[in-house]
């Protein structure tokens, strides 16, 4: 038997056909994504004693970095001799 070919046969591997055109979307329909909503997404996979954990763990680690920028801007105010906090506002 010999087997013929035809303009319309499809590949073996044939992928499903998409527009071209992006469908209009209706923007009332979407939920915009906010950090508010990626937060409870996240927080419902967690139990509340967890939940405090991390939010406690997150703000002294927040602390220390304003400590450590407030204790590194200083000593560079010292290594240039500004001897005030005032001056180092730039209030004076």
């Amino acid at each position: 038997m010999s087997q013929t070919s035809s303009s319309t046969a499809r590949p073996p591997h044939s992928a499903p056909v998409f527009d071209q055109q992006p469908q209009p979307s209706n923007a009332k329909s979407r939920i915009p994504v906010t950090p508010a909503l990626l937060r409870s997404i996240f927080a419902s996979s967690r139990t509340p004693l967890e939940e405090r954990s991390i939010s406690r763990l997150a703000f002294f680690r927040f602390a220390g970095f304003l400590l450590s920028c407030l204790g590194i801007s200083l000593v560079a105010a010292r290594g240039r001799g500004i001897k005030s906090g005032a001056a180092l506002l730039g209030v004076v």
